[in-house]
Formats: C-alpha cells, sequence, structure tokens
C-alpha cells in the first residue's frame, strides 16, 4: 500500500482541510462491496429468500438494498478497511476536524460500521426510496454542509459529489482517477493508491496447485489398462481438464461462503476474496458465467461422466452451503469428493466400476481430510480459540479426530490388501503381481507419516498438497509407480 501525497497544497486546499471530511464506504474505506457482500451472506445463509430479493429491484435498487439486509446481516466486523486512509481519517480527528460517513449502502450496514469505527461524528446511507449515491448525495451533503466539505471517493460515480465538494480525497487503483478529478478543476487534497495484484490473486484463488489432485481420475484407467480404449484415454483425459476448471470454480464458491470465517483465520485471511483483493461480485459472475458452461460441456464428452461431474458440483456446493458445518460428516463429504473423481474416470473410459476401489478411496480419503481437520484444530488451539470458525469443530475434538482418522487409515490398508487379492490376483491382469504388495506398504508408511506429522502440528492444512511437495511421499509415489511397472 502505498500513499500519494500531493506535494504542495493551494491556497484552496489548506483552507478546505479545516472543512468536514465526508467518507464513502465501498470502495473507499472499505476494499469491499457491502452489497454483494450482504447478497452473498445471505446466499449461503438463505438462498431463496436471497434469490427473492431480487424481484425488489422493479421498486428500485433502495428498496432492494432495504429488503437484503432484512435476509441476512453480513459479519461488518471483519470487512478489511484501507489501513492507510484509516490512520488519515484517525489522525485528522485528532486535530479536531469532523469526519462523516456518507454511503450508497443501506443505512443499517453503515450504522454498523461506524459502530466499529467511533470516528464517524454522523452517517447518511440508502433509506426509504432514495439510493444515496451520484447527484442523490451531492444534494444531501450540500444540505447538511452549507458551508462546505471534502469529500473522499474512490470511482467515477463520485463525480458528482466531488464537483459539490471544496476538495478531494482520491482512494483509487492508480494514478488516472487522481487525474480524472483534477481534469474537473476539483482540488486534490491528498490521494490513496492501493494496487491490488489482481491477476496473480485469481490465480491463487483458482488453486492450480490442487489440480494434481484431479490426476486420481486417471487411477481406474491405470489399474485397468487392458480394458482402456483410445477414445476412452482421450474422454478421460478431457474429464480431468473440465474438472481441473470445474474444482476452481467450486473453490471460489467456498472462499464466498466462508469470507466472515476466513478473515478470523490466521492465514485464509489472505485469500483473494477475504483480503478485498477480488471482488465478490467478480467471483458471482465468474461461477454463474463459466460452471454451466463446463457442465455441459462434461455431457456432451460423456454423458455418463458428465453425470457423475454434476454429482461432483452437487456434492461441493452441499458441502459449502452448510455440510461443512457438520462435524465429521464434512470430512465424510471431502472423502466422497474424492471417489467421485474415481468414478468420473470409470465412467469416461468406460470400466467396470470396482466396489474394493472405490471402498478404499471413501475410507482412505476420509482419513486424509481428518488429519486435515486435525491440524486445524491444534493450530485453533495454539492461538487461543475455542473453535474453528466456520466449522463445527471445537478445540478439544483432537483426541476424536486422530480416532476416528487413524481408525479409517488402517481401514484403507486392509481394504487395499482385500482389493488385491480379490480383485487384482484374481483376473491375471498383471504378469508378475507379487510386485503390487508395495502398494499396501507404501500406503501404510504415507499414512502413519501424514498422521505422525499431523498430530505434531508440523504439515501443512491440506494433506494432499503437502505430499505433492514432501519428499518422502513424494519416494513413496514413485516406489508405488515403478513396482506397478515391474508388475507388468
Amino acid at each position: 500500500m502505498k500513499n500519494l501525497l500531493v506535494p504542495e497544497l493551494s491556497s484552496t486546499a489548506r483552507d478546505a482541510a479545516i472543512l468536514p471530511l465526508v467518507v464513502d464506504l465501498d470502495g473507499t474505506f472499505l476494499k469491499v462491496d457491502s452489497l454483494f457482500e450482504t447478497f452473498a451472506c445471505g446466499l449461503f445463509a438463505n438462498p431463496l429468500r436471497s434469490l427473492l430479493a431480487l424481484v425488489e429491484l422493479r421498486n428500485g435498487i433502495a428498496a432492494f438494498k432495504q429488503r437484503l439486509t432484512r435476509v441476512a446481516q453480513p459479519d461488518v466486523d471483519s470487512f478489511p478497511v484501507r489501513e492507510d486512509l484509516l490512520a488519515y481519517l484517525e489522525q485528522e480527528a485528532r486535530t479536531g476536524r469532523e469526519v462523516h460517513l456518507a454511503t450508497a449502502a443501506d443505512l443499517v450496514i453503515a450504522l454498523r460500521v461506524a459502530e466499529r469505527f467511533p470516528i464517524f461524528k454522523s452517517v447518511n446511507g440508502t433509506s426509504g426510496d432514495l439510493n444515496l449515491k451520484g447527484q442523490n448525495k451531492a444534494d444531501r451533503l450540500l444540505q447538511q454542509f452549507p458551508g462546505g466539505f471534502v469529500y473522499a471517493g474512490d470511482s467515477r460515480a463520485d463525480l458528482p459529489v466531488w464537483r459539490s465538494a471544496k476538495a478531494a480525497v482520491v482512494v483509487s487503483s492508480g494514478r488516472s482517477q487522481v487525474g480524472a478529478v483534477e481534469a474537473e478543476g476539483i482540488k486534490v487534497e491528498r490521494s490513496f493508491s492501493d494496487t491490488p495484484h489482481y491477476r496473480a490473486a485469481w490465480l491463487k484463488a483458482f488453486r492450480p496447485h490442487q489440480w494434481a489432485k484431479n490426476l486420481i481420475v486417471l487411477v481406474p484407467v491405470a489399474l485397468g489398462w487392458r480394458d482402456v480404449t483410445l477414445e476412452g484415454l482421450l474422454r478421460t483425459l478431457v474429464m480431468v481438464g473440465l474438472l481441473c476448471l470445474v474444482a476452481s470454480l467450486t473453490y471460489l464458491v467456498n472462499d464466498i461462503a466462508d469470507l466472515s470465517s476466513d478473515r478470523k483465520h490466521w492465514s485464509k485471511r489472505r485469500r483473494g476474496f477475504a483480503s478485498g483483493a477480488i471482488p465478490v461480485r467478480d467471483g458471482l459472475l465468474a461461477v454463474g458465467a463459466i460452471l454451466p458452461v463446463a457442465c455441459i460441456a462434461a455431457l456432451l464428452v460423456s454423458p455418463p461422466a458428465g453425470l457423475c461431474l454434476l454429482l461432483y458440483v452437487a456434492t461441493t456446493l452441499g458441502y459449502s452451503f452448510g455440510w461443512k458445518r457438520i462435524p465429521l460428516f464434512d470430512t465424510f463429504v471431502i472423502g466422497l469428493l474424492f471417489t467421485i473423481r474415481i468414478l468420473i474416470g470409470i465412467a469416461a473410459a468406460d470400466l467396470v466400476p470396482s466396489a474394493w476401489l472405490l471402498t478404499f478411496s471413501m475410507f482412505f480419503f476420509f482419513s486424509l481430510a481428518l488429519a486435515k481437520r486435525h491440524t486445524e484444530i491444534l493450530r485453533a488451539a495454539e492461538h487461543g480459540l475455542q473453535k474453528l470458525e466456520g466449522r463445527g469443530y471445537q478445540a478439544g475434538d483432537e483426541s476424536l479426530t486422530l480416532a476416528f482418522g487413524s481408525a479409517a487409515s488402517m481401514a484403507s490398508i486392509i481394504i487395499v490388501v482385500l482389493y488385491l487379492v480379490e480383485e487384482i490376483f484374481a483376473r491375471q491382469i498383471y504378469h508378475t503381481p507379487a510386485w503390487l504388495w508395495v502398494a499396501p506398504i507404501a500406503i501404510f508408511l504415507f499414512s502413519c507419516r501424514i498422521w505422525v506429522l499431523s498430530h505434531r502440528g508440523r504439515m501443512t492444512d491440506d494433506p494432499v498438497a503437502f505430499a505433492l511437495r514432501d519428499n518422502v511421499s513424494l519416494g513413496l509415489g514413485v516406489l508405488v509407480a515403478a513396482a506397478i511397472l515391474l508388475a507388468l
């Protein structure tokens, strides 16, 4: 964050320094837009009422904002603010200058922000049938401050207000907005430049490092290689690509659903939506526009695999909308999502489903998901928290996750042994199947390593992502791959 201070103030700007300073809320004082934050909050708290609130737009944007605030109340205390602007306002307030809040956001939201920051002497917001934006805001402020005022805003929508003000404080991502204000003949008292790394934030939000998980789709192809056709292999590869896209979009949904809890988390608060680097509006538009297209494309590539992908989307949305707050069931859902990936591979390659493989997947990934929760619980306790925000776990649940997770891990080892004995060896797919005994041994060692590190608090939050960076885990994976090749 960088402040751009106008080097020399004119006499008009110096006189303006004693005038009341009126501050806009969305995009200026806050890094976020409270309207879309409220809509997102309502969408996950009460989807039907939030969507029905859109009908109120026929009566104007002010009526829509009022109805939306009756549906849901976002966690205003967690809204990210522009710290440099806040410091400036606090400094001005200490010198005796009046600071006021005027926003197009609903008055209820504006008042709650003012409660959080007592520097504001008065609050104006949208109420009744008047949307306090543009010229409406300018007229209100001219009436309230007949002696003049200085206005802090961030966009071209604020130009009517700046024209009515004695001077401007500009919050912008570049010099272009400052130039636009100065071109109107408006003196700039001070400007603040915030240059978020928008593209980098989007790339991180899409979680490309998580795409490696989708290679699980190829597991049935590798195990049933004799029955795989070239066409089936190509369909499977295309489904891997579509699954990567769909998974990234569902990560966006989950991040928007977790806004409040992420902003209270020691590391997740730096995520794109939580930090304000990516507007919630952009995330909702991206998901709404791209997700249906990806699902239709999957159905065209392979109807059975496309249906499995739709099941994946539905399960992920169920997780984001509430299942993640149910202890243990949330980790069951994560295990199910990994198993659906295997089903996508089976359907795309037109293979016969293996009950042993699917059961192993459920137990194994259920165990890994519990290891993730176990780590989060331990870290929450280290930070003095009594519960996991946005989840149903408490700080004392580490013994619960340890017991269920280690039991599921050992069950997965037994199942993979039975899978080898009852199915793989019986079908005589491999020339030297004895090499495959390396697989359960490697899985056992990997599971033990994950749980030891998780219990010691030395593992990252995501065991799968950890495994992709861990030399020991990668070595075990290479060992299994070598064993399969030797068995062939």
